[in-house]
């Protein structure tokens, strides 16, 4: 469980019971509402403790070893779900293994309930795992690697990966639907698309969907198969350059875990308000056919979540998209842009941007040693990766402020490029300690860096750390 925080202890059961909580000594009553969803809460408890949670309901009563630490939600689609055996390093990782204070909960993915409940139904209870080498391979990558980087600097502190995740998912499928509705363009992108998809409909309409999608997909896969087994020498992204993707998505029907909304209630609220010392947010991949909203999807998603987890001021560390080429133009490169905004706009949202890493024809790149360890560095620091803060004109020239960074190293050639006369074209740039200083004497209109799906990082901070990507307009 979290420490020095306020701690929330949660639960389900019948409408009107009496619940007793016993823990560190302390004890809460609480009698289940109508919803059948019951918390209570608790002052912060030390670090390193170790005690009993004890919750009685009539004759029913269950006791559990629980010990404080940090724990850190895992959220997001495949990126962040991908697990560790398909990492490329797995192997090496399994055999050096030796942290002994890292414990995983995976939240099972329940793609839909007839009718929403809170509790697990027929799903096998979660339960918190001792992370070892025999469950090393299931849990995300980007988490382990993370993880372990902390572990090794507190050894001492237990550390808890909360896994709430779900691969080729829309942001607008963790977010309630009262959200969505509220914003009329989120509303047009998401709520109306998916009603026009399925209203209407009969069970026929949708299976024969599925029919024609599962014949396509089986035909790219052994096309796949075959092209690999000729070609056991190239890796996965060399094979879908030839290939091409995997066909998705798949059609829309009333119980797609891809519908808007979905997953907030039969995952997100079921997690929810557990504790946490902070969240970790990796997605954006999924939503680039909509890259253009993502700047009010994102931060929407967010303080929801802050809301629904009963943390306001709720550490994020966001992760920015690695190098992708094959979508459609400049749409990573959106995403990007709202990342490094939600990253201004709300309070402590760190940055993590990933831009120098990533395969160009592999959306689910293979390493995640880089994303996870600066991650991990990141959560140690309490800092983010480096992004424009200021932008001034002064004279003939532009001298944008880069944070956090001491001195700005240059080990690329992307030029920053300035918009005039609906022409864009690279300018004169000198590094001055934190600080990019623009010959503009033409005056341009906006600036940008690094603005492509799949750009090649030119300027990097003291610490190695990327610059994010941006485009901005420059005011006189």
């Amino acid at each position: 469980m979290q420490a020095a925080k306020p701690v929330t202890v949660f639960g389900w059961g019948p409408s009107g019971a009496l619940v007793r909580v016993l823990l560190g000594g302390q004890k809460r009553d609480t009698v289940v509402p109508e919803t059948g969803k019951w918390q209570v809460s608790f002052g912060s408890f030390p670090y390193r403790l170790k005690t009993q949670l004890t919750i009685t309901a009539g004759q029913a009563s269950t006791t559990e070893d629980v010990q404080f630490g940090d724990v850190f939600l895992l959220a997001g689609q495949s990126n962040i779900e991908y697990k560790l055996q398909d990492d490329a390093e797995f192997d090496t990782e399994k055999a050096n293994f030796s942290a002994t204070n890292i414990h995983v909960y995976y939240t099972p993915q329940i793609e839909y309930e007839k009718s929403l409940t809170f509790g697990w139904g027929e799903v096998t209870t979660p339960s918190w795992q001792s992370l070892t080498k025999d469950n090393l391979g299931d849990v995300s990558a980007v988490g382990y690697y993370a993880l372990n980087k902390i572990a090794h600097a507190n050894p001492d502190i237990p550390l808890g990966m909360l896994e709430c995740f779900k691969g080729g998912t829309s942001a607008s499928s963790w977010m309630a639907e009262a959200t969505l509705a509220a914003d009329p363009a989120l509303a047009a992108g998401y709520l109306e698309p998916y009603h026009q998809a399925v209203d209407g409909k009969s069970a026929a309409d949708f299976d024969r969907a599925d029919t024609d999608y599962n014949t396509i997909l089986e035909a790219y896969n052994a096309k796949k198969a075959a092209y690999m087994q000729a070609h056991p020498e190239l890796s996965q992204e060399q094979v879908k350059m030839h290939v091409g993707h995997t066909p998705w998505p798949p059609p829309m029907r009333p119980e797609s875990y891809l519908r808007p909304n979905g997953l907030f209630h039969t995952m997100v609220e079921k997690t929810a308000p557990y504790t946490v010392k902070a969240m970790v947010w990796y997605q954006g991949e999924n939503d680039a056919d909509h890259a253009a909203l993502y700047e009010k999807l994102l931060p929407r998603l967010i303080i929801q979540w802050r809301t629904t987890f009963q943390q306001s001021s709720l550490p994020v560390y966001l992760i920015q998209l690695p190098q992708y080429q094959d979508e459609p133009h400049h749409a990573w490169a959106q995403i990007r842009q709202a990342q490094w905004h939600t990253s201004q706009r709300l309070e402590d949202i760190h940055l993590v941007s990933l831009v120098d890493t990533g395969e160009q024809h592999n959306i689910h790149p293979v390493h995640k040693r880089t994303a996870g360890q600066r991650l991990g560095s990141l959560i140690l620091s309490q800092g983010q990766t480096p992004c424009v803060t200021s932008c001034k004109r002064v004279g003939d020239a532009v001298v944008l402020t880069v944070e956090p960074a001491t001195q700005l190293v240059v080990q690329g050639e992307t030029p920053v490029e300035g918009l005039l006369n609906g022409h864009w074209q690279p300018m004169k740039v000198k590094v001055a300690g934190n600080q990019l200083i623009i010959s503009d004497p033409a005056h341009v209109e906006k600036l940008r860096y690094a603005y492509r799906n799949a750009p090649i990082p030119s300027f990097f901070n003291e610490d190695g750390y990327p610059l994010s990507p941006f485009l901005l307009s420059v005011s006189e």
